[in-house]
């Protein structure tokens, strides 16, 4: 019974010390035996509390965004631009000055005009134009027999005839054949009123002695004649600039006036032949964008109907012209001078890439004449001569360049290749020898599909103040939804960028 007894001692004692171990300051310290007693250190394990653990994820996320955050501003920033297939559109519309073989003819004398030819007709050598009437006389029956004259029945079959054989050359495709066929009928029926009114008027200018004054005057040469001038009759291509098109008053003025007129004032305008041309402004887009073609079709003053003439482009100063000639259609503009003119450019359909991502680089140029055939790499190499100044003898070394681009003659080289310049190449076939040196320059982009700059050669189409159209599916060149650098001037050829 004695352990039995001291068992039940132990336990209560174990409760008596379990109780102290219960007993907690405020600051944690326990109590036994009426002194203080340390808590036991049990791991950093039971002091991760929920709000302990929740607070340390959210310092190694912030700890990740700003090392990344380091790592992005530290990096170059590379632009990346999406090559997209699309046309280009540049201004085709400006203002023209229509330059003609012309000159002004003044009155040879004082009195009343009447005219026998019609405005935009033709007038053979020494044919009468006009007439002076000094007194108003014959000037008066001749203002009415207008109104009175009729053409005789051989007239009106003359013009039958020429509408028929007129007839005879259209085909309904040809709107400009209209304009001719509508200017030879008039001219013609106007040439045979005009007869039968100058017959008249010589008539009477005989029979009356009182009508002296009555002068009839020819034109000393054949061509068109038109009753509208301006300021800029006989204005020649060497006297055009940015001013001419700035011009106040751009209207031609009516020179056929009822009345009395002094000598001296210009009465009508004659053009001397078919050659016209129009000087056109333009953009400094659209000069480069037409500085290999030598015809333009346009149309003038919104007409429906196309004119083709031979083209030429010049400067002056820092100005951009277009000059179109010719050789036809000049009567239908004949009184025109300023004109509104739209040239029918055709869309080219290309890549779709912006100016700046354009670079020029350079390329060492190699005949091709220099490439020796050997087993790989595409069946050619070049071999460089190398010098062993120790032993003085020349050896040759093969050369794999990657023969970029090739126009026919020469292969583009890659200047930071295995090539330098100064040295020796040598076709050991031919004993052709060349030093490296001569550099042409490539137009190109970027290419960052992979990660890293690539030079893509290309050949542009067009372009204007910010995007050109370069040619698609060339060889080893751009693609649809390639990313290119968008600034080519930050670019290092085989850099890594991500």
């Amino acid at each position: 019974m004695p352990g039995l007894f001291l068992g039940k001692k132990l336990y209560s004692m174990k409760q008596q010390d379990d109780r102290y171990d219960n007993v907690v300051n405020i600051d944690g310290s326990r109590y036994k035996e009426g002194k203080e007693v340390k808590k036991p250190n049990r791991g950093l394990i039971y002091k991760l509390t929920p709000e302990v653990i929740g607070a340390g994820i959210l310092i190694l996320i912030f700890i990740y965004l700003v090392i990344n955050v380091l790592i992005y501003r530290s990096k170059k920033q590379v632009s990346v631009f999406d090559v997209q297939a699309q046309s280009i559109g540049y201004s085709t519309k400006f203002s023209g000055i229509c330059l003609r073989n012309e000159n002004l003819v003044n009155s040879e004398a004082s009195g009343y005009l009447n005219y026998y030819i019609g405005n935009g007709c033709r007038v053979a050598k020494n044919g009468i134009v006009y007439s002076v009437d000094s007194s108003d006389k014959i000037y008066n029956s001749l203002s009415a027999s207008y109104e009175d004259t009729k053409l005789s029945s051989d007239e009106i079959s003359r013009v039958k005839n020429i509408i028929a054989s007129r007839m005879r050359d259209y085909n309904g495709s040809d709107l400009s054949w209209v304009h001719g066929f509508e200017n030879s009928i008039n001219t013609i029926v106007y040439e045979m009123i005009n007869d039968n009114v100058l017959a008249s008027a010589l008539e009477m200018r005989d029979s009356d002695s009182s009508s002296t004054g009555f002068v009839t005057y020819r034109s000393d040469k054949s061509g068109v004649i038109s009753y509208y001038s301006d300021d800029y009759t006989g204005f020649t291509a060497d006297n055009i600039t940015a001013d001419t098109f700035n011009a106040s008053d751009k209207e031609m003025h009516n020179l056929r006036t009822a009345g009395l007129v002094a000598a001296g004032t210009p009465v009508y305008r004659i053009c001397a032949d078919d050659n016209w041309s129009v000087i056109v402004k333009v953009t400094e887009a659209f000069y480069v964008n037409n500085l290999e073609k030598r015809q333009a079709t346009v149309y003038i003053n919104n007409d429906n109907s196309p004119l083709s003439g031979d083209l030429r482009l010049f400067m002056t100063g820092s100005d951009y012209f277009v000059e179109i000639s010719f050789d036809r259609y000049m009567t239908r503009f004949i009184n025109d001078r300023f004109v509104n003119v739209e040239f029918d450019v055709k869309e080219d359909m290309g890549l779709k890439i912006p100016l700046s991502a354009i670079y020029k680089k350079g390329y060492y140029l190699v005949p091709l004449t220099m490439f020796v055939a050997a087993e790989g790499y595409n069946g050619y190499v070049l071999r460089k001569e190398v010098y062993d100044a120790s032993t003085g003898v020349t050896d040759y070394v093969n050369i794999y360049p990657e023969k970029y681009y090739s126009d026919g003659y020469y292969a583009y080289i890659d200047m930071d290749g295995q090539l330098a310049d100064g040295d020796y190449l040598c076709n050991t076939e031919t004993g052709e020898r060349l030093k490296v040196g001569l550099v042409n320059y490539l137009e190109g982009v970027y290419n960052v599909n992979k990660g890293y700059y690539v030079f893509m050669r290309i050949e542009k189409l067009r372009s204007n103040n910010e995007y050109a159209i370069i040619k698609s599916n060339t060889p080893d060149g751009l693609r649809q939804y390639d990313h290119i650098a968008l600034d080519a001037s930050d670019a290092v050829d085989q850099e890594l960028i991500y």
